[in-house]
């Protein structure tokens, strides 16, 4: 686990100069005083730990609609608790213990690594993503097992010596007509599925997290009911309770695969208008709030 510097209100990363360590507790304060004060005179309290969310993630966002303090300090009082810490393998042990008579939303998503999320996906889908790179004939994906790195590239297979440190993968092809590719990125709140972005990329770029433009669109606009159900379920299984997948749509097989699991997530996604980003920020906060009723 990183050191953290302690401030006043939150913790730090270790090396953060005191001066701004205190401009940020200065900051959150006066933001908390005037949610305080639009709550009537209450200030409830979603404890995230260890990390503190950036201003550009999901639940930042849902925090900041809703009034509440956001906080990584294990205060007692807390409306709820959630373990956030963006690394591929984790514990979520030290949390769960200071909160034992608690839900901690998240508390079992602590491997989003490919090879678990592939594993999880056959056994969720009854087939995956991955090849054997020695023997497959034709093209792949390689990509490192690290979560977030966007490294994706096009590979020709057979590979006499693959890298120890990569997945190989099926080429999925998630392209539309005009010659762009396409992401869907799906929240998932204990099983609710509030809407979907789909994300559009250039094909020079499709394996990174470089996108031009966004749609906000409905789950049952690209999903069917058993496509849903089915990532409904991925999420039990990843012991995801809040998360965003990254799912692509294969033109030739009609399958869909989910290829990535983040439990921090960021959104919504760049490209997407002012009025469907203010949509979907209040579609997300109304599903959180249902989600994990208090």
């Amino acid at each position: 686990m990183p050191q953290r510097r302690k401030g006043f209100r939150n913790r730090y990363r270790n090396n953060m100069p005191w001066t701004e360590v205190l401009l940020k507790d200065a900051q959150g304060l006066l933001t908390d005083t005037l949610s305080w004060l639009r709550n009537g005179f209450r200030l409830p309290v979603l404890v995230v730990y260890p990390d503190y969310p950036s201003k550009k993630t999901t639940i930042y966002k849902i925090c900041r609609k809703l009034g509440y303090r956001i906080t990584n300090k294990r205060l007692r009082r807390a409306k709820w608790v959630m373990w956030f810490h963006d690394t591929t393998h984790a514990s979520s042990e030290l949390l769960v213990q200071s909160y034992p008579n608690q839900e901690v939303i998240n508390r079992k998503c602590t491997d989003i690594s490919k090879k678990h999320v592939d594993a999880v996906h056959q056994q969720v889908f009854g087939y995956s993503t991955f090849i054997d790179p020695t023997q497959h004939s034709g093209f792949a994906v390689a990509k490192s097992d690290i979560n977030a790195l966007h490294d994706g590239e096009i590979v020709r297979c057979p590979i006499t010596s693959p890298s120890a440190k990569a997945v190989y993968q099926v080429v999925i092809d998630n392209s539309v007509p005009n010659g762009e590719f396409v992401d869907y990125r799906v929240p998932v709140m204990k099983g609710a599925i509030p809407l979907v972005y789909a994300k559009f990329k250039r094909e020079e770029v499709r394996f990174t997290n470089k996108v031009h433009r966004s749609v906000l669109l409905q789950p049952d606009e690209i999903f069917s009911a058993d496509e849903l159900t089915l990532i409904r379920n991925m999420a039990v299984e990843m012991g995801a309770d809040f998360c965003e997948f990254d799912v692509l749509c294969d033109n030739t097989s009609k399958l869909i695969y989910i290829i990535d699991v983040n439990k921090t997530p960021y959104g919504p996604p760049n490209g997407l208008s002012a009025e469907d980003a203010k949509k979907a920020v209040t579609l997300l906060t109304q599903c959180f709030v249902k989600a994990f009723r208090s």
